[in-house]
């Protein structure tokens, strides 16, 4: 039986098999049962009936977990596009499926928040519509590779858009984990890690000095546990671990960048002030004389902050985690570099 693009059922099974190996983790978890986990080289890890299909830091796949006995009636009736995959348990026929994104979304430290919070947004709809399990973040999941599942292979893959055209997307905030009890799967993931990497930045600011790494990491890591107890279903250990970890080594490496910019950042506020209590003591003088207006300039913060974000862009670091890590906009950034390439 051959697809509208004139492959053979076979072809296709190689094709996606090919692509869900080529995209896994070097080393990812894997196992042969749901309690433990080991990390292996994928050559070994693609024979555990469960694997780690997606990188740490890179989504290529949105799975979603569906625990029921009629598992695969409730994704016929979604109405949602066709997975790229599907393994269903061959003794309950509770299921796992994939749906393949076009371009692999970054969930790095420095990576864009807007397309991980689309991505998390996405999740959450899927999970709603099928019922799936919230309690799953994708760690460790059914391997499409093994046998021991019913797997079902389709050559699709999808855009963050085309994939959010079949629901309707609800508005979460983020920035609150209590009010986010019943989020699933991404969003979870995406949660702690918003509010973690913002109280980073406030534990770095506060550090008399800079600490050894794997204390850093343990704060890091507790930072996360904290937020992530706050759950009804909290995710697995090992994904809190992969969410510190990255905050963790990206903090410390940019510690004295962040240091920096603090003392910048106070260094202008100090002149700020000097400015303004000046133009204070002087208000009554400067309206006698006509109403003499000061002039704010942005120039003390530019001299003061243009070499690092020209450091920073030459490190491909964008221009909103130049401009979060700076203190100032990210319309601010771009005109300065704007400034100095012409």
């Amino acid at each position: 039986m051959l697809n509208s693009l004139g492959l053979s059922y076979n072809d296709v099974s190689v094709k996606v098999t090919s692509d869900v190996y080529n995209a896994l983790p070097n080393k990812p978890y894997c196992s042969d049962s749901k309690t433990y986990a080991i990390i292996r080289s994928k050559y070994y890890a693609q024979d555990k009936p469960y694997i780690q299909v997606n990188n740490p830091n890179l989504k290529r796949y949105l799975i979603v977990d569906i625990d029921e006995q009629d598992a695969y009636s409730t994704l016929l009736d979604s109405r949602l596009p066709q997975p790229t995959y599907i393994s269903i348990n061959r003794v309950n026929g509770h299921l796992q499926c994939a749906w393949k994104l076009r371009d692999a979304v970054s969930t790095s430290y420095n990576s864009r928040v807007a397309p991980m919070r689309f991505l998390a947004a996405i999740d959450a709809a899927y999970n709603y519509r099928l019922g799936g399990d919230a309690s799953f973040g994708d760690c460790l999941a059914k391997n499409p590779l093994h046998d021991r599942w019913h797997n079902e292979y389709y050559d699709t893959e999808y855009t963050l858009h085309e994939l959010a055209d079949y629901v309707d997307l609800r508005e979460k905030d983020a920035s609150n984990v209590a009010a986010n009890d019943d989020v699933s799967g991404l969003g979870r993931n995406n949660t702690v890690f918003d509010v973690a990497r913002k109280q980073a930045y406030k534990m770095v600011r506060k550090a008399v000095s800079k600490p050894q790494f794997q204390s850093w990491k343990a704060d890091i890591l507790a930072c996360c546990e904290s937020l992530n107890k706050q759950f009804s279903k909290p995710m697995q250990h090992n994904e809190v671990k992969n969410i510190a970890r990255s905050i963790a080594r990206y903090t410390f490496k940019m510690w004295a960048l962040f240091v920096h910019s603090m003392d910048n950042f106070r260094a202008i506020q100090a002149v700020r002030g000097a400015i303004g209590g000046k133009l204070g003591s002087n208000k009554a003088l400067s309206g006698a004389k006509g109403g003499a207006k000061s002039k704010r300039s942005g120039s003390v913060k530019k001299d003061g902050l243009l070499s690092k974000v020209l450091a920073m862009k030459s490190q491909h670091y964008n221009h909103r985690a130049i401009a979060e890590d700076l203190n100032i906009s990210a319309s601010t950034v771009s005109l300065w570099l704007k400034g100095a390439r012409s």
